[in-house]
């Protein structure tokens, strides 16, 4: 079971589209914070992965460290392979914080919404003013010590504009990995979306450069649609599992399906038990989808995250209803991701074919292992599908490998 440590409801910024609701100063207590690692490791899986959470973790620095040498300890005592992370806001990061982060094998996910501009449309300190020199700090103290980490980016209707130029700066100060993440509660207009797709699309044009110049980068809301191409469809462990093979404890010690649904800890309908007594997932935490009657004839349905239910929740309230900026977003990222990978295979940029053909032969899940076609539409109506020639390159590739 991969089980999320929600270490404190407290944070020290006011993000305008955070989703934790009320900030207050209630942290987990090491006793909870030793059952929710007990439970990680309770069904005796091979791979434990243990995330730390808020508010803003790093406000629990104390317990964060316990609970990542106490998690290393079991890991040790059961020959478990152990992956940890921590999603930050990064403004108390410093050198010794980082290097202790480094030594326990903690993973760090950077909250930066990308340039001055874009930063500060949304991600203010808790009292006012701007958080961004502070977060900056942050991402060059990891930057320079080497320490494993990517960035995360919120895109909102007021910073879609700067999507390009802050995925541009991000990789110019050394980040390896950038996540975009996009607001689903929030209103898109079309002069939103039309900012948000020229972004992309100058996005993708940065990370041709890199990749040519020799140097890999990760967009991951490219290298999603590019690696389930690849793969040939999202495999199982692509998709959303929500409350099935992970869960979020809450300070309290109360289970949620996801930390995005932790919120104030205030809603029992969400609640699904509470470390003291839970014993196990018993079926789907929620429906998921989506159900939505579009979604059947989409030739994008064999890649679409619209599987994820708390996207989906935040755009239509419903876990199984997926909304129209969702869609807008996994069919335009799908077709400027194939566009760069044609581009990039047409040239046969070396960087390339190692980063994502490499990575899935590599792959624990074999690339014909996806979900059936009875759950995907079948790729053989739209142009949208890949013509990089990920299935039929797959098996040259193989030979090469």
């Amino acid at each position: 079971m991969d089980v999320t440590l929600v270490l404190t409801h407290d944070c020290n910024l006011g993000c305008a589209y955070c989703y934790a609701g009320a900030k207050f100063q209630k942290r987990m207590t090491r006793e909870t914070a030793s059952r929710a690692l007990a439970l990680a490791f309770a069904d005796g899986a091979p791979r434990v992965q243990i995330s730390f959470f808020g508010g803003e973790p790093l406000l629990a620095w104390d317990e964060l460290v316990r609970s990542a040498e106490e998690a290393r300890s079991l890991a040790a005592a059961r020959d478990v392979a152990l992956t940890m992370s921590v999603t930050t806001n990064g403004t108390l990061l410093d050198d010794a914080r980082a290097a202790a982060l480094d030594a326990l094998g903690v993973y760090v996910a950077l909250s930066i919404d990308g340039v001055r501009e874009a930063h500060d449309s949304g991600r203010p300190r808790a009292g006012g003013g701007s958080s961004f020199d502070q977060v900056a700090s942050g991402l060059d103290v990891l930057v320079r010590r080497g320490t494993p980490f990517e960035t995360i980016s919120v895109v909102t209707p007021q910073n879609a504009h700067l999507v390009g130029e802050s995925v541009a700066w991000l990789f110019a100060q050394g980040v390896p990995r950038v996540g975009l993440n996009p607001c689903y509660e929030a209103a898109f207009d079309d002069a939103a979306l039309a900012a948000w797709e020229r972004g992309l699309t100058q996005a993708a044009e940065t990370v041709a450069g890199h990749f040519r110049s020799g140097r890999v980068v990760s967009l991951t809301t490219f290298d999603n649609k590019i690696l389930a191409a690849v793969k040939g469809g999202l495999s199982a462990g692509d998709r959303c599992s929500l409350g099935t093979r992970s869960v979020a404890v809450a300070p309290s010690g109360n289970l949620y399906a996801c930390e995005r649904l932790v919120g104030e800890d205030d809603d029992a309908s969400l609640v699904l038990g509470h470390v003291d007594d839970w014993a196990g997932p018993a079926g789907e935490a929620c429906a998921r989808g989506p159900v939505n009657p579009e979604c059947e004839p989409c030739g994008e349905r064999w890649r679409c995250s619209s599987h994820c239910a708390c996207a989906n929740r935040a755009e239509t309230g419903r876990t199984d209803v997926a909304g129209g900026t969702q869609c807008w977003h996994e069919r335009t990222t799908a077709r400027i991701a194939d566009q760069l990978a044609e581009t990039l295979w047409a040239e046969q940029n070396l960087a390339f074919l190692a980063w994502f053909y490499g990575r899935a032969a590599a792959s624990e899940t074999p690339a014909n292992d996806a979900p059936e076609r009875t759950q995907r539409e079948p790729r053989r109506d739209v142009g949208s599908v890949p013509r990089h020639a990920p299935v039929t390159a797959r098996k040259r590739l193989v030979v090469v490998r």
